[in-house]
This record gives structure tokens, sequence and C-alpha cells, in this order.
């Protein structure tokens, strides 16, 4: 029974919805253009001591009206901070790892916080044609999902079969440049 009780609390604790105060204060906050598009790159220090970090990667697709938020966030590596992977798997191998801090609400609200500050960055949320993230974790997906639809309401999943494995969300208030 006290096994279920401690299962029940984390599930519930997942569930809670994270609040701008909840998140981790940057460390530091990276710019660079890339050419096909801008990276931020918003790093943290977890309850572990464990520096992480979150890019959101601001680009405009050829056929969109906007700007399309790409979001990930995981362990902080500095050889990739100014050079991109080599291979899929290896940026792959950065998310997917487990920090064991079970901070996962800080974590949501560093990450909306970083979304919110890049979104700002550009003119504002209603500026932003899309929101896209790829959960290296595929049981935390409807979690993610979850989280966006809640925090950002006028964002809708966006059922359009695509040959991304990215998880898109489209803006309702879309405003255009």
């Amino acid at each position: 029974m006290m096994k279920l009780t401690k299962i029940l609390e984390s599930v519930l604790g997942e569930l809670n919805v994270p609040k701008p105060e909840d998140a981790y204060k940057f460390d530091s906050v990276t710019k660079k253009d890339l050419g096909y598009g801008i990276i931020y790159r918003y790093v943290y220090t977890n309850y572990e001591d464990q520096i992480m970090e979150v890019t959101v990667m601001s680009t405009k697709r050829a056929k969109e009206p906007g700007q399309t938020l790409y979001i990930a966030f995981g362990l902080h590596d500095p050889d990739t901070a100014d050079n991109e992977y080599d291979t899929d798997e290896e940026e792959e191998r950065k998310y997917k790892s487990q920090t064991g801090a079970n901070d996962m609400l800080k974590v949501l609200a560093t990450v909306v916080n970083a979304v919110n500050q890049t979104a700002k960055k550009i003119g504002g949320i209603d500026k932003v044609y899309a929101l896209s993230y790829n959960a290296s974790d595929k049981r935390r997906k409807n979690i993610y999902d979850h989280y966006i639809q809640s925090l950002f309401p006028g964002f809708k999943k966006s059922t359009d079969p695509s040959s991304s494995n990215f998880t898109r969300f489209i803006n309702t208030n879309f405003k255009g440049k």
C-alpha cells in the first residue's frame, strides 16, 4: 500500500501546473545565429547541482507564415554549445539523460520561462506560429502535451501528418509580423 501511495503522489505531483515562480533561475542565456534559425540556450543548475539547459530555436519554414519555436531540454553539454551535433544519435543521447532530481515541475516552469523569454525577443507569443518538440522519453510525451495545452491555451495540437518526428502545436491567435 505504501508503494502505491508513493506512485500516486509522484503522478499527481507531475500533473500539477507549474508557476513562473517555480522556475529555476538561469545561470546564463546565450544566442547564436545558425543561418537557418536562431538558437537560444538557457543554462541553469538543478537541485542535484547538475548543469542543465533549455534550448529554444526560432526558425521560419518557407511554407509557414511565422516563426516556429523548437524546444528541447536536458543536461548541458558545454562542448556542443557552439557547435551542432554530428549525428542525431549524439544529440538524442544528451536529451535522453535522466537526472534523478525529481524536479519535473521546476523543470517545466523553467522551460515555459525560456519559451516566454524567446517569444518576447521575437515580438510576443502572438508572433509565434508554432511550438514544436520531440520527446526523447516517449513516456513523457502525453505529459508534455498536457502542459503545452494548459500553459499555452492558444496553441492547438496539429493533426497534420508530417515527415518530422516533432509534435507541433499551432497558435490559433497567431498575428503574423
